[in-house]
């Protein structure tokens, strides 16, 4: 302590270095100085529950208060005739099982939803908003959840 006393630009240098590396550390998110476990967000609560109940080729996410959910190896029929259509209903299935497996007051929460089906040929990634998806729980006609996906999801395709 003396020693810094006797070289105050020492003192300063160090301080400034410290500052330093706090700042680079909280913009590039390194563990030593970030805890994220301490940090509640919706999307965590929808991951509690949901963690338990989803097969084993889906992967949840959260994107700070965003939720995102990637499904590799979709199983498809080998003599399936199109594969848009039925990649598109699985889609639908799995929205409706993250909406029915999830608490609806903590779902509504969540800013955005994105879902990512991979298959060999077609990549569909698809975004929609919480509270869109809380109501795939109670429709229950084809339509009417054709409609309301038609009317609430943002599709992109990548073929491959």
């Amino acid at each position: 302590m003396k020693y810094l006393m006797e070289k105050p630009v020492l003192a300063l240098g160090l301080l400034m270095f410290g500052l330093f590396i706090y700042q680079v550390s909280s913009d590039q998110k390194w563990s030593i100085f970030q805890n994220d476990k301490f940090l509640t967000t919706s999307c965590k609560g929808v991951l509690v529950r949901l963690e338990k109940k989803v097969p084993a080729n889906w992967k949840l996410l959260c994107e700070g208060n965003n939720l995102a959910v990637i499904i590799d190896e979709i199983a498809v029929p080998p003599g399936a005739t199109n594969l848009k259509t039925l990649l598109y209903r699985q889609l639908a299935n799995h929205m409706s099982f993250v909406a029915r497996n999830s608490h609806t007051d903590i779902l509504e929460k969540v800013m955005f939803v994105r879902f990512k089906l991979i298959h060999q040929k077609l990549t569909i990634n698809a975004v929609t908003e919480g509270k869109f998806i809380v109501k795939l729980s109670t429709l229950e006609a084809a339509e009417h959840i054709m409609t309301h996906l038609k009317s609430t999801v943002q599709v992109k395709e990548d073929t491959k």
